[in-house]
């Protein structure tokens, strides 16, 4: 059996199978570490390359994961694999490979239309990498290496994706409507409602979502609010601090549901000292016995989805409610809608990288220069960001204690409790007389990131449980308040945001 100790991962393989490696690394915070691996098996290309390449392809990556996560390194070594099966495949060498050098690379060149970008990308990186490796000839430099061509660049391609994934005016409150009218049919449960709300009020990776668990949502008793702790993915450090991120009382009492729920469908397959350590969106499927989790990655890591597992189990699930309207749920739509007209807003690319949690700001340089080039306003209708609908308090946005004139100042009044509040600022001359409900829905709109917005949220879903009570006729009024409901609730998560990224409030 042979082994070694890669920093802090761990490489396994059998002497009688060398080309099957197995690494393993505990990653995690301290109080809830938990052990990933994968296996590579170069063995299946031995048909066109050497024994001697491969052992050295193999130290290559072993090498490699010194300076890149263990995550990336099963992308990198899947699209490398991709790469010699397909030169394999069009049989592009008589004799097995036992080098890299000029030559194998010319005739590569000839073929760089049968490969993906994303493959010749990592492979050109394998060598910037590790130059000295004895995968390569004598000689060679990176430019040597052939490059995908495209005509727009890697940064224009850049930009195509923004621009093709960022949500449209209307989608985020669609997604949202959509996604209530589900659960109150019973088409999606708890768990898939709350991950959707989440989704678009705090602006985070899969990855991040995943690694949730029970007690990093917590109420703060002496400000009245709600917190949630997140671990940030790509920072380019092993062990990141989770970042607290302030939340509204009606997702926070959502996500408190959730819990509950999780509590009582869970609770009883780990120890009762563990609670805590469930996982906020949990895999579902348990055994006919429902003693155990279906999976043994949740089972050792407290219902944890497997990280491959977690997009399929909530996002896609949520995806297929609107699959007529072709839209789609993931972080990067929403975390490309806020970048863009972040950018548009004037912000600076840094801002942007401290906004979305980016470990640089190369990705965000491409929202500065989308708005500088005025790209946004060349979109087609399908695909224009929804920033005023969705976030616009991060354009335009005012303190309830600076003077308002009085005749465009939008006050909320809750008859039933009693409560006036300053919520707003009218953008136009004077204030319409459909204000304050409709003003979430309206560009013009200047909220105060210090208000209770609350009050409105609160008419609101009066209006709607009265509606729900008057039966079918109705049904058209209930989708127009539950889109007034979400407009006032993504203003609500952008001051939250507002307050968690711009005032560095302090941790409860």
């Amino acid at each position: 059996m042979g082994y070694r100790n890669i920093g802090k991962a761990l490489a396994e393989w059998n002497d009688s199978a060398p080309l099957v490696v197995t690494l393993s690394e505990k990653v995690g915070t301290e109080d809830a570490p938990h052990l990933t691996a994968f296996t590579f098996d170069l063995s299946d290309l031995q048909q066109g390359f050497s024994e001697n390449f491969l052992l050295n392809l193999k130290d290559l990556l072993l090498d490699w994961r010194n300076r890149i996560s263990l995550v990336s390194l099963e992308l990198y070594t899947r699209n490398i694999k991709y790469l010699f099966k397909r030169i394999i495949s069009l049989q592009l060498f008589d004799v097995k490979i036992d080098l890299v050098d000029e030559t194998f690379l010319l005739v590569l060149s000839t073929v760089t239309k049968e490969m993906t970008k994303t493959q010749l990308n990592t492979f050109k990186l394998s060598f910037v990498a590790h130059p000295y490796s004895l995968l390569w000839g004598p000689g060679l430099q990176a430019d040597s290496f052939p490059r995908f061509c495209d005509n727009k660049g890697a940064y224009g391609q850049q930009i195509n994706r923004v621009l093709a994934k960022a949500l449209t005016r209307a989608a985020c409150v669609h997604i949202l409507s959509g996604c209530e009218h589900a659960y109150d049919t019973a088409k999606i449960d708890i768990g898939l409602f709350a991950f959707a709300n989440l989704a678009f009020a705090v602006f985070c990776r899969p990855e991040s979502y995943r690694q949730i668990r029970l007690g990093d949502l917590v109420f703060d008793t002496e400000s009245q609010s709600y917190f949630l702790y997140i671990l940030p993915v790509k920072t380019r450090t092993s062990n990141p601090d989770k970042i607290v991120y302030r939340i509204n009382a009606p997702l926070g009492i959502l996500l408190q549901k959730q819990r509950q729920d999780v509590v009582k469908k869970y609770s009883h397959l780990v120890d009762s000292k563990s609670i805590d350590r469930l996982a906020l969106f949990p895999a579902r499927r348990l055994n006919q016995e429902k003693s155990a989790w279906i999976h043994g990655h949740a089972n050792e890591q407290f219902g944890m989805y497997k990280r491959d597992a977690f997009t399929h189990g909530y996002a896609r699930q949520i995806e297929r409610l609107f699959e007529s309207d072709e839209l789609t749920l993931n972080s990067n739509a929403l975390r490309h809608t806020v970048g863009t007209q972040l950018a548009q807003s004037g912000a600076s690319a840094r801002t942007i990288q401290a906004v979305l949690k980016h470990a640089t700001d190369s990705v965000c340089k491409a929202y500065v220069d989308i708005a500088f080039n005025g790209l946004i306003d060349s979109l087609s209708d399908a695909m224009q960001p929804a920033f005023d609908t969705h976030l616009p308090v991060f354009k335009r946005f005012r303190s309830k204690q600076g003077d308002i004139d009085p005749s465009r100042a939008i006050r909320s009044d809750d008859l039933t409790t009693g409560q006036t509040e300053l919520t707003g600022e009218c953008g136009r001359f004077i204030k319409c007389e459909f204000a304050p409900i409709t003003c979430y829905g309206c560009s013009r709109f200047i909220p105060c990131w210090d208000a209770d917005h609350k009050v409105n949220l609160d008419i609101v879903e009066r209006e709607i449980d009265d509606y729900k009570k008057r039966g079918k006729p109705f049904e058209h009024l209930i989708e127009k308040a539950r889109t007034s409901k979400y407009q006032i609730i993504l203003v609500m998560n952008a001051a939250d945001r507002y307050q968690s990224h711009c005032m560095q409030e302090p941790r409860p």
